[in-house]
């Protein structure tokens, strides 16, 4: 149960707080109150305790405008209503079953129709795209078999030049047929390794 607690101004200090542990606990429920000169609880004086208000009179130009403010804001009120009426029951009758399965399907066909133009644009630039990845497959394929012959061509000449210096370099070959001859002037032409070299690249040869 909710305690009301009511301290003045004076009493409620914070050396004071500590005293009053309910106000921790109960801090959500408490309500400051202000007042001038005496606390509302308290009551009315005695000068003032059979005194009758004085009742405000109205003038009439003033009293048919408050009506006609009043009838007005029936008249709104009334109206808002009916139109917070109206929207419900058009709600109820949207969430009906047979409604809702009805613009379930509707909206199923619309979803339907736009995924079957995506999927045809999709299609489109799938096809357009697997051509141009073809035709620069085969224009891949061509430009390296055009590499690969252009190599071998090279390795052909490469190897025909090589052949042909052997062949060349073959006619010096010490053979089974031309030994004896290699032999004979290697014994009439002996040639001295044991020479030296002058500046201007002339062999000295040993006197």
């Amino acid at each position: 149960m909710t305690r009301l607690s009511v301290l003045s101004v004076n009493v409620l200090t914070v050396r004071n707080l500590n005293a009053y542990d309910h106000i921790i606990s109960n801090g959500p429920y408490i309500q400051c109150v202000r007042w001038k000169r005496k606390p509302i609880w308290l009551s009315p004086a005695k000068s003032k305790l059979f005194r009758v208000p004085e009742r405000k009179v109205i003038p009439i130009e003033e009293s048919i405008e408050l009506k006609r403010l009043h009838n007005n804001y029936r008249t709104y009120m009334k109206s808002l209503m009916t139109f917070f009426i109206e929207t419900e029951k058009e709600k109820e009758l949207c969430f009906d079953k047979l409604v809702v399965e009805k613009n379930a399907q509707k909206d199923f066909e619309i979803c339907s129709q736009i995924n079957d133009k995506w999927n045809t644009k999709v299609a489109m630039m799938r096809e357009k795209r697997l051509i141009q990845e073809r035709e620069d497959r085969q224009k891949e394929i061509l430009d390296k078999v055009q590499a690969k012959k252009e190599r071998d061509s090279k390795l052909l000449e490469k190897i025909d030049e090589e052949i042909r210096k052997a062949k060349e370099e073959a006619k010096t070959f010490i053979t089974s047929e031309n030994i004896d001859k290699a032999i004979v002037d290697a014994l009439e032409n002996i040639t001295e390794h044991n020479v030296a070299i002058d500046l201007k690249d002339n062999f000295i040869k040993k006197i």
